[in-house]
Parts: structure tokens; sequence; C-alpha cells
């Protein structure tokens, strides 16, 4: 008998034991019946079922990782990846020049800077927002730094400072006579500014995030709007301008332009009042944010991360993403620099007593 005959199975009717009581060994029964063979058939496929499952349950994670990663770097992509270092070489070729009036913003005093070291931690992630003043949606060399703002994040306590820094105050800009701090941008870009700030303040700058004014108008109209209380001479301002949306005194729901002439209004009073101004646009963008769906925030990044300048790296990008919603849903608090009593006029900062006080309310430590 080949080895073919020998290695397959019978059916019944060509199994023909000539002891019928052979028919009752269990091993006959089970090999040599139609109902063994059926349920060979249904072992293996129930087995190749299994095996189909686990081989999908296995490859779902690995796909939504694989999706995770994908959307990721799409997002970071869409930004302007732009190290401090590099945008300052970009600078060094250009003739820095200002208007008569840029100019009789710079205040006389004397600048006396602090004689200390530079403070940071661990766990506290210093970001420098700069928002300067183009009216083009790409960023150029010729702008000043309008707003300037240091977030600092503290992933251990998810607590979320934002420290205002008034742009009219008298610095020491390195390698330049002293000048006013919005213009210190112009002269060196992030770099600079960064520099300047670490050496006036004795706080470690980790990172920059530069935006302009379409970012900041086009964030407001994806999320729909901000919501901000006007005073009468807040809301009589905008609308003299003629170009902003109706407006009046008391609760006012505003569109992104709006929203950006009120946040730079300051004729009417004083510098201090549009720090004060911008504070309350930013609390209303983060009230706005935290009641979006992922869905709805997956719009707003893709339409407004490309008018975004930065030196994040995809990794400290990453960690922010994974750490926002904590940080979102944490405290928050927010101070002017300088603070009250330290300054006699913006030409005469004590810088020494603002660096005290800027490192207590960051790290909790005055020295």
């Amino acid at each position: 008998m080949s080895d073919e005959n020998n290695n397959r199975f019978f059916t019944e009717e060509e199994y023909k034991p000539e002891d019928e009581s052979f028919r009752d060994n269990k091993i006959y029964t089970y090999f040599g019946s139609k109902r063994g063979f059926s349920h060979r058939r249904h072992s293996r496929r129930k087995r190749r079922k299994r095996i189909m499952i686990a081989a999908v349950l296995l490859s779902i994670p690995l796909v939504l990782i694989a999706a995770v990663m994908i959307l990721f770097f799409h997002y970071y992509n869409l930004m302007d990846i732009r190290s401090a270092e590099e945008m300052n070489v970009s600078y060094s070729d250009i003739e820095v020049t200002f208007t008569d009036a840029e100019l009789a913003e710079i205040p006389i005093g004397e600048v006396i800077l602090p004689d200390e070291e530079t403070w940071s931690e661990k766990g506290v992630t210093n970001i420098l927002l700069i928002g300067t003043d183009e009216r083009t949606d790409y960023f150029n060399y010729k702008s000043r730094a309008d707003s300037m703002m240091i977030l600092s994040l503290n992933e251990d306590t998810n607590e979320v400072k934002l420290i205002s820094l008034e742009r009219g105050m008298l610095v020491q800009i390195p390698g330049r006579k002293p000048d006013i701090l919005t213009h210190t941008f112009r002269y060196g870009g992030a770099e600079l500014l960064i520099q300047t700030v670490e050496t006036h303040f004795k706080v470690k700058i980790d990172n920059y995030v530069r935006i302009n004014f379409s970012m900041f108008k086009k964030l407001i109209d994806e999320l729909g709007g901000v919501d901000v209380v006007l005073s009468q001479k807040e809301a009589d301002s905008l609308n003299a301008a003629k170009h902003y949306q109706s407006v009046k005194a008391g609760s006012n729901h505003l569109d992104g332009k709006t929203a950006l002439g009120y946040s730079r209004l300051r004729d009417i009073d004083s510098d201090w009042r549009r720090i004060e101004r911008q504070r309350k646009v930013i609390a209303s963008i983060k009230t706005k944010m935290k009641g979006k769906s992922l869905l709805e925030l997956s719009s707003v990044a893709e339409n407004c991360l490309p008018y975004v300048q930065t030196d994040l790296s995809s990794g400290e990008f990453a960690s922010l993403l994974i750490k926002m919603p904590d940080l979102v849903s944490g405290s928050f608090e927010d101070m002017t620099i300088p603070a009250k009593g330290t300054y006699h006029g913006l030409g005469n900062v004590d810088f020494s007593a603002n660096s005290r006080i800027l490192r207590e309310f960051i790290y909790g430590k005055s020295s």
C-alpha cells in the first residue's frame, strides 16, 4: 500500500472490518466516521478564525500608533520650524531703521542689570510668546515684537502662568545701546530677544513661539469668536475706527479682526491697560478651546499652525500635546512685569527687584 493510502483517512463505506464489533471502537468512530471528518474540518475552521481574530486585534494598536504618528508629524510640519540662532543669521545683514514716532517711544533713563545667576528648574518649561506686527500672512524681518509674554508650564503641578512684559521698558540690548524691549526683535529676532529677557529677568527661556496679526485673527475666527466685556470708552474707540464690527458697552462677541483691534487699543488710556486687554482675550480663547471637541480642535490646528513659527523640536511638541489636557484644566495665574512699585517710568526699572518677583511667581522661590 502506498504512503498516500497509509496516511489518508478512510470513509465508513471504504473501511468494512470483518469484526463488526470494531465499529464500537472510539478510534474508528472518531477517525473513520462521517462525523469525525466533519469535526476535523470544523476544528480547523475555528483555529483559523481564532488566528485571524488575534492578528486583527494585534494590528489595531499598530494601526492606531501609525495614524497618530502620521497626524502628529503632519501638524508639526505645518509650522515654520526655525531655531532662534537661524533667525539671528537672517537678521545680521539687515540695516535696522525706525521711524521718528518709534524712536520717540524710547524713554530717557538708566539700565542696571541684576547681578545673579539665571534660574531654571526641572519640570518647568518657559516659552516666550512673541506677537510680531506684520500685517501680512507671512513673517518678515522688519517687524517688531508688538506683544511679549512668558508662558510658564509646570508639568508636576499642572500650573499655567502667563507673564506679560511691558513692551516700552528701556533695556540694555546686547551689542547695542539702550533701547526699548519691543525694538529688540527687529535687531536680532528671537535669539536676541530671548537673550535680552534672560539678562534682565534671570529666568531661563526654553523655547519661543511666534505668531503675527494674521494668525491671531484666524485663531479667533476658527474658534467662532470670543466673548469680551467692553467699557464705553473701548466701544466708542472701536466704533470710531469704522473697520471693525459694531460693538457696545458691556458683553460683546468679537470676531478675529475686532478682537485684534481691541487687544491693541492704548491711545484711550495706556500700555498697561493694553496688556490687560490682551490677557482678557487670551482667557476667552482658553475658555473657547475647552469647549471644543477633538475634531473641532483638529480643524483649528490645521488652519492656524501654518501661521506659527517656533524652535520646538518634534519631541518637545509631542510632550506639550500630551500634557495639554491637564494644563488646560489646571490652575491659571497671570501678572505683568515690571511689577507695581519697581519702576519710576519705563526708563528706570528695578530689574533686580523684578527678577526676584518673577522667580517667586514662576518657581515659588525668591532666591
